[in-house]
């Protein structure tokens, strides 16, 4: 199913909170499926974030998006086998910014030191005002577009930058100093709800 800005408006109302029966808050469950019949919603946590996804029985497949310690961050698994990261959460400095994630991005063999890449401000989907969405996207005018030979393009400012593959960002929340983390949407509606994502105390 291809996102459309009702969907988009949709995951925005899913950043509303409700009390828990152990006193802590979290999300609301998203009120829309993958596909209703096969998918149920799943409160996940991990590495200190919480949010709501999906588990899908599809003819394709056992769909999940479930936590992997060893990659320290949310992923795409489809019949157990781990697929794409789609929540990663950054260390930053607070005083520092969304800047700060270039070198981190770096030192983690996550973006070429030479690469022709800025931050900018994004409006991927509704937030709340605390929070700011930022994505890692080329300077080069014309970056996405088709190469001589008809082909995509590589993401030139790596797997955490802004491609054609899909919606990639990073939230920036004043609730969550010292945390960035990374959103990989994908190019159609992704398994899990974005306006759910949130850093446990």
């Amino acid at each position: 199913m291809i996102r459309s800005f009702v969907l988009i408006s949709l995951i925005g109302m899913a950043g509303a909170v409700s009390a828990q029966p152990n006193g802590e808050s979290r999300p609301l469950m998203p009120v829309w499926h993958t596909d209703a019949r096969h998918c149920v919603w799943v409160w996940r946590e991990g590495g200190g974030v919480g949010l709501w996804a999906e588990t899908c029985h599809l003819p394709t497949g056992r769909w999940e998006v479930a936590w992997d310690g060893g990659q320290g961050a949310f992923r795409l698994r489809r019949d157990g086998e781990f697929m794409g990261v789609v929540v990663q959460s950054w260390q930053v400095r607070p005083e520092a910014g969304i800047e700060a994630l270039t070198k981190a991005l770096i030192d983690a063999g996550q973006l070429a030191p030479d690469a022709d890449c800025r931050w900018v401000s994004v409006a991927a989907r509704p937030v709340v005002r605390t929070q700011a969405l930022h994505a890692l996207s080329p300077k080069a005018p014309g970056a996405f577009l088709p190469t001589p030979q008809g082909d995509v393009p590589d993401p030139l400012c790596g797997p955490y930058g802004a491609s054609t593959h899909g919606v990639r960002y990073f939230i920036l929340d004043l609730r969550w100093p010292g945390r960035a983390v990374f959103v990989d949407e994908g190019q159609e509606r992704p398994m899990f709800d974005p306006a759910s994502i949130t850093v446990m105390p």
